[in-house]
């Protein structure tokens, strides 16, 4: 987590589409990316990739994509369409299922060694997820796949900050929906106290902060605690 701590920072702190774009391609790197693509609560599985919120993909890219008619037969997407944890793959992961061994053959093509892709938003009637891409070859983790999915979550909410189309979470008109304890709780989320922390802060048992935090994500329509404390920083 103490390699989160300066990508998170750098996001929250971009005044910008560009600066946010900056900001997120350091973020992907500092975790061994070098490319990423974000959409935020697409239609379809076309709007996803032609219409991404935040990208380092070149059209060229996402033309390719699409006119080799991956948009329908990419196995990735199913991880758009439910909520799920986030996946750390190489292309041999898809070479070696024979549903998946056309895609595993593209992915290889294009030089991708590895990648993470995760779900940013539990929304069943649209689509929302990162990928961050590699093409370097280094070990690969889990808690990779769940730092893209952390920086996502924040970049997405910077993005509805600075008014960048598509990033349409409400949360801050939503704060006020949130009790004088569970603002009090949040404010101590955005400080990075664990919620046995906050038990003790607030004088509460830890059962009873989980449940506070549980509300919170849910009056704020967001996925993490992260993404919450990002709304109540940049409120």
């Amino acid at each position: 987590m103490q390699r989160l701590a300066e990508p998170v920072m750098s996001i929250c702190s971009a005044n910008s589409a560009v600066e946010l774009q900056q900001a997120l391609q350091l973020g992907v790197e500092r975790f061994g990316f070098q490319s990423y693509n974000l959409s935020f609560r697409k239609k379809d599985r076309r709007e996803f990739m032609s219409q991404p919120t935040i990208t380092s993909w070149s059209s060229e890219d996402l033309a390719r994509y699409a006119d080799e008619g991956w948009v329908d037969r990419d196995p990735l997407l199913e991880l758009a369409v439910r909520p799920t944890a986030p996946m750390a793959w190489t292309p041999a992961q898809w070479s070696s299922s024979a549903e998946h061994v056309a895609y595993g053959q593209y992915i290889a093509s294009t030089g991708i060694v590895s990648g993470a892709t995760a779900p940013l938003d539990q929304r069943a009637e649209t689509l929302s997820a990162v990928t961050a891409l590699s093409f370097i070859a280094a070990p690969r983790s889990q808690s990779d796949a769940y730092a893209i999915q952390i920086l996502g979550q924040i970049a997405v909410t910077r993005a509805a900050v600075l008014g960048i189309p598509g990033a349409d979470i409400a949360g801050f008109q939503h704060l006020r929906r949130l009790s004088s304890r569970q603002m009090e709780i949040l404010q101590w989320v955005a400080h990075g106290k664990s919620n046995a922390d906050i038990a003790v802060i607030v004088g509460g048992s830890k059962r009873t902060v989980d449940y506070h935090v549980a509300e919170i994500l849910r009056k704020l329509e967001v996925a993490s605690k992260a993404q919450a404390a990002a709304i109540y920083s940049s409120r």
